[in-house]
């Protein structure tokens, strides 16, 4: 008896170590991304300035500021700060394939549209700090004679007053891509009031 119970005792220190060493592991992976200067906004403080869009160049190596950029995409960046007022974010989404993708500051996606869910050729985007917006909210602009809506107007609840929109224009052919580009050219990310927004639509 008395044997066993050093035993015990040294299994129930290993086992409170190896817990305890898994706790911390988890911790760590959890808090990286608020804490590491290697995410892609910190990345992007030189070549993407607040509130405004920055049209990357085409991923050509391993050193792209943001992970898994596609060569045959090309990608528009807003870093934004909405402490000043809303961010009005206006573009094209000619075709299915192209998305906008919102980003808190740390990484985490927090919603995605793309040209197939909007039936839309623009979307011109609103983004707050408000939880009470409901995100899935929108509101059909400039019906064309085609019948295909011309811009459509979204709103969306940012999670913090900090964080980046990511425009991924996916070039088909390289001969489309000057075509692309100058679409992408179109687009734009701003801070507004308010009290703006109407005649800024128009």
């Amino acid at each position: 008896m008395s044997l066993n119970f050093p035993i015990s005792q040294l299994l129930f220190k290993i086992a409170t170590l190896i817990i305890f060493g898994a706790a911390v592991h988890i911790c760590i992976i959890l808090i990286m991304p608020y804490v590491s200067k290697g995410n892609a906004w910190s990345r992007l403080e030189d070549s993407a300035r607040l509130n405004e869009l920055a049209i990357l160049e085409p991923s050509t190596d391993s050193l792209s500021p943001i992970t898994f950029m596609a060569p045959d995409v090309r990608y528009a960046i807003c870093r934004y700060d909405l402490s000043n007022g809303p961010l009005q974010l206006r573009a094209p989404l000619p075709n299915d394939l192209w998305s906008i993708a919102l980003y808190s500051q740390h990484g985490e996606n927090y919603y995605l549209i793309s040209g197939r869910d909007v039936q839309s050729k623009a979307v011109n985007l609103l983004v707050v700090v408000d939880k009470t917006i409901d995100n899935e909210k929108q509101e059909e602009q400039n019906l064309g004679a085609t019948g295909k809506v011309e811009l459509r107007e979204i709103t969306v609840a940012a999670p913090a007053q900090t964080g980046m929109i990511v425009i991924r224009a996916p070039v088909p052919k390289l001969a489309f891509a000057a075509e692309v580009s100058t679409l992408l050219e179109q687009a734009f990310c701003r801070t507004i009031t308010f009290d703006q927004q109407a005649s800024s639509v128009r």
